[in-house]
């Protein structure tokens, strides 16, 4: 039980840790709409899910964006430290986890919008 706490106390500082830094370093720059410098999750889900950019509310998916990749970095982080020794496979399965977290963390955020564009119509 010890154990398990002191695994989620990690998660819960690696978390706030990377939310602060990717804040600082990203979300304060581009919480204005500029066309030349809108990242790239935003074009993926806009053309994956064919949503209409008027429906999307830019501030906020920065935001949201923010925290989905701070939650992908720390879990990533806490599989790879906790449950492997060698470097290759924390590579390996760090890349596969990451990829695999993308995909389905924007994959709900995407039918979020989805969903949320029906019924603004």
């Amino acid at each position: 039980m010890k154990e398990i706490l002191n695994i989620l106390l990690e998660f819960i500082i690696s978390y706030t840790l990377v939310f602060f830094f990717y804040y600082l370093l990203f979300v304060r720059k581009k919480t204005t709409y500029n066309k030349n410098k809108v990242p790239v999750e935003y074009y993926y889900l806009v053309n994956l899910y064919h949503l209409n950019t008027k429906n999307i509310n830019y501030k906020k998916f920065i935001y949201t964006t923010a925290f989905i990749n701070s939650f992908i970095i720390s879990i990533t982080y806490i599989i790879i430290i906790k449950l492997l020794d060698k470097w290759i496979w924390q590579l390996i399965c760090g890349i596969v986890i990451i990829i695999l977290l993308i995909i389905i963390c924007y994959g709900i955020l995407g039918r979020y919008y989805q969903k949320r564009g029906k019924k603004n119509v």
